[in-house]
């Protein structure tokens, strides 16, 4: 099943697309849904490369949901910036890509992903929903705050 979420982020396309390329923003958020714990690499890079990265995945940061493995690609369309071949222990195919496109002085932000886990596909695509309207409010908060730009740690 596929899912298509978008929304206007108050920043330049380059600048979000220089944040995507790193790891921790992920991490930031995802919080407090999901938890990314890094398994191998055993630590967060700097910058995302194309190749497999395994993480211990939570729900809520309790619940734990097994492994889950973003493997970065190579984009190939003209407005994608990210393409995440993913998989893990429940979700089979975890297909993620993230188009940015200039609006108006702004920048719109499309997550396009696609789930399949077999029985568990119609359960997987509404979390699915969930998760990347989620991911989408906490990058809004940190693109209003100007943490974007700043590069300053702060907690959301």
């Amino acid at each position: 099943m596929r899912l298509r979420c978008s929304s206007l982020q108050a920043c330049a396309p380059d600048r979000l697309a220089a944040e995507l390329s790193r790891p921790v923003l992920l991490c930031r958020i995802a919080w407090p849904l999901l938890t990314f714990t890094p398994v191998d690499p055993p630590v967060l890079e700097e910058r995302w490369t194309t190749k497999p990265y395994v993480f211990a995945l939570r729900l809520g940061g309790r619940l734990g949901l097994g492994e889950h493995t973003i493997e970065p690609r190579t984009p190939t369309r003209p407005d994608e910036v990210w393409h995440d071949a993913g998989h893990s222990d429940l979700v089979h195919v975890w297909d993620h890509r993230v188009d940015l496109a200039e609006f108006y002085g702004m920048t719109r932000y499309t997550d396009v992903v696609e789930v399949r886990a077999g029985a568990l596909t119609p359960v997987a695509w509404l979390f699915a929903q969930v998760f990347y309207r989620h991911r989408q409010r906490r990058l809004n908060r940190l693109v209003a705050r100007g943490l974007l730009e700043r590069r300053e740690p702060a907690a959301l």
